[in-house]
């Protein structure tokens, strides 16, 4: 299962204090929980996507639902404040969604990422043919991700795609080649993301 957060800087919080809180948030939970793996943490860059601006992107590649039961023991314990208590005095899970992968994500780090909100159609296999398809065209680029949420537990609209590109002129190639589509998937929105700590407020 991928679970994904979507995470605003709280009000009066310094840009500094928030990365380093987040990143010793996320990489202690990362380090300490070998079930979880962090596969993608990022902010809106160039103010390019909707808000909330900051994702953190958690893969359980051997769970499924009873990885949330276990995160529940966790936090009712109280093994988690290690990690939370930091964490929380810097910034909100505005949300947060369940999510299928459509193909084996790819740890993303150091890179300058382009990422697609669609709306998945009714055949996951097209999607993911779909998008095989697109990474062939695009090989400079990554696709590190490629979700549909399970069900409706997860925000609008339901499929997220995060891409790896070499350089913003890049997106030349890629920013309206889904323009006017409908099927097997829909467009909604894109946006721009840096790794926490690199992005351009």
């Amino acid at each position: 299962m991928i679970y994904v957060e979507y995470i605003s800087r709280r009000p009066g919080v310094t840009l500094a204090d928030f990365h380093a809180a987040v990143e010793t948030g996320q990489e202690g939970w990362d380090a300490t929980y070998q079930e979880d793996h962090l596969i993608w943490s990022a902010g809106r860059t160039w103010r390019l996507g909707p808000a909330p601006e900051y994702l953190g992107v958690w893969y359980s590649p051997h769970a499924d639902f009873e990885r949330i039961d276990d995160w529940e023991r966790i936090f009712r314990g109280g093994e988690a404040e290690i990690h939370e208590n930091v964490f929380r005095k810097v910034a909100t899970i505005e949300a947060a969604g369940c999510y299928r992968p459509l193909r084996e994500p790819v740890r993303a780090r150091g890179q300058t990422y382009y990422v697609e909100y669609f709306r998945p159609g009714t055949d996951s296999n097209q999607t993911s043919r779909f998008f095989e398809e697109r990474a062939r065209r695009h090989a400079g680029f990554t696709l590190n991700l490629l979700v549909e949420r399970i069900g409706r537990l997860a925000p609008e609209p339901g499929g997220i795609a995060v891409w790896s590109i070499p350089t913003f002129a890049a997106l030349a190639s890629i920013a309206s080649e889904l323009d006017g589509l409908r099927e097997p998937i829909e467009l909604v929105a894109a946006g721009t993301y840096a790794d926490v700590g690199q992005e351009i407020l």
